[in-house]
């Protein structure tokens, strides 16, 4: 009866992935929302230091309402940590939706009292830094490896399609009036990730066997899946034996390999400064050209990035993680290069660049292409795979907020160097920190490509049992 049962509750043996991308679109309208959050400033700023804001809101103010927003991440991402491993993924995931709401809410109520925008770009980091340390790695525990670089992706499509809605909706409504709009997608989130299952990896942790096994039968569309069950619950329980403090983080040398080989990359992510010119770039846009309204300039960027996002759905899996990182760091440094050279002809020469006005917004999109091909969604993928079970909750928090705290930084650094040396300073500075990259990502990022989560361990231990464990798989 259990079997005839159960495989009317799932379609057969040979599994389907259907239930894993359906989760994974669910989650990330959370991520999308995190988006609108991240593109608000881009077209908010200038409404907000013209007549359209009620309250007069200078340079100086409009740039700590846009890096206050990091400032939250960084604790959203030990809120994420604290509460991950004692009530769950699943019950985390549904509490982003909280400070999401009261972020819109706030923004709203910032026409009777201006501060209330520093409430809410605080609280939209703070639902930032929770979707950043707890959907990734929710993500990375539910999908198989032949889907998880796609699954990742998935993410990284949904973050950018928010920051691309919110510029074309934040250009054309008013603050409060896209602020409503926006509280809509939290709302929805919570409605509908209601019914989805627990991480399989997150119940084995607790030794919840029988859901784990009802969970994993959902996530594959199998009626029998004792075989994954039991190797997921020995690598987990081989993985948990270990200590799992923050001192691991340093002391055992795989966690060690992964927080470097982590945290570097978030660097060099943010070293080609597109986080930091995203946030401002229809100022940006309005500064380096005059070819194009800096609306639409900044909409066709932002649609180019959320393209690019997409086709890397298709390769990641088949050309791997490594490779395209490298190709697009690569070509972050040459676009990069070329910009700096435009900007000191434009800044410090009497050269007329009149001619050539269309050259920024030409490099910026091959630049946010370039970038959205491996930087934009690879990364993410690549953080969701290094960590073992024991200290994984430990490293994405600290991973996160240290990106949190580099975003603050490099949109800061941007803002000053920008407004008093003009582009050149930070494009240059820009140029310099890729080329680390390029070989940083070269030399020191491992590939992860297919792998396992415990052969990916094994990798990073220096190849023992490796052997062993492809075998068994």
């Amino acid at each position: 009866m259990t079997s005839t049962k159960d495989s009317n509750s799932v379609n057969n043996n040979s599994g389907k992935k259907w239930s894993q991308i359906l989760v994974v679109v669910i989650a990330t309208i959370a991520t999308f929302t995190t988006g609108l959050h991240v593109g608000w400033p881009a077209p908010s700023l200038p409404q907000l230091f013209s007549d359209e804001y009620p309250f007069d809101v200078s340079a100086e103010e409009g740039s700590y309402i846009t890096i206050i927003g990091s400032l939250g991440a960084f604790f959203g991402s030990f809120v994420g940590h604290f509460i991950l491993d004692k009530i769950g993924r699943r019950r985390c995931i549904l509490l982003i939706g909280l400070p999401q709401i009261i972020c819109f809410l706030s923004i709203i109520m910032s026409y009777q009292v201006m501060e209330l925008l520093y409430v809410g770009r605080f609280l939209g980091g703070l639902g930032e830094g929770m979707v950043s340390t707890i959907i990734l790695l929710y993500v990375g525990e539910i999908a198989e490896p032949s889907i998880r670089g796609i699954l990742g992706v998935i993410t990284g499509i949904a973050w950018y399609s928010g920051i691309l809605f919110a510029n074309i909706v934040g250009s054309y409504l008013t603050i409060r009036t896209t602020a409503s709009i926006f509280i809509a997608f939290p709302v929805l989130f919570i409605i509908l990730f209601w019914r989805m299952p627990e991480s399989p990896y997150y119940l084995l942790m607790k030794n919840e066997d029988d859901k784990a096994e009802h969970a994993l039968k959902f996530l594959r569309r199998k009626s029998n899946v004792v075989e994954e069950l039991t190797k997921l619950k020995a690598d987990v329980n081989r993985q948990m034996s270990e200590t799992g403090t923050f001192k691991d983080i340093f002391a055992i040398d795989s966690n060690r390999k992964a927080f470097l080989v982590t945290i570097g990359a978030r660097f060099f992510q943010l070293a080609t400064g597109v986080a930091a010119m995203n946030f401002y770039l229809q100022i940006l846009l309005k500064e380096a050209t005059q070819s194009i309204a800096p609306q639409i300039g900044a909409s066709i960027v932002l649609l180019i990035q959320l393209v690019m996002t997409v086709i890397s759905v298709f390769i990641i899996d088949r050309w791997g993680r490594k490779p395209l990182l490298l190709l697009s760091i690569t070509g972050c440094f040459v676009n990069l290069s070329f910009q700096t050279i435009f900007f000191i002809l434009k800044e410090h020469t009497s050269v007329d660049t009149s001619v050539v006005d269309w050259f920024p917004l030409m490099m910026m999109m091959l630049n946010i292409s370039l970038f959205s091909l491996g930087l934009g969604s690879g990364v993410s993928v690549l953080t969701t795979e290094m960590f073992s079970a024991s200290i994984k909750a430990k490293l994405i928090c600290l991973v996160n907020g240290s990106y949190a705290l580099m975003t603050l930084s490099f949109t800061k650094y941007y803002q000053a160097t920008a407004d008093g040396f003009g582009l050149t300073m930070p494009f240059s500075s820009f140029v310099v920190l890729s080329f680390v990259g390029v070989l940083f990502f070269y030399y020191l990022v491992p590939e992860t490509k297919g792998k396992t989560l415990e052969q990916i361990q094994q990798r990073l231990k220096g190849g023992r049992k490796e052997k062993k464990v492809k075998n068994l798989v």
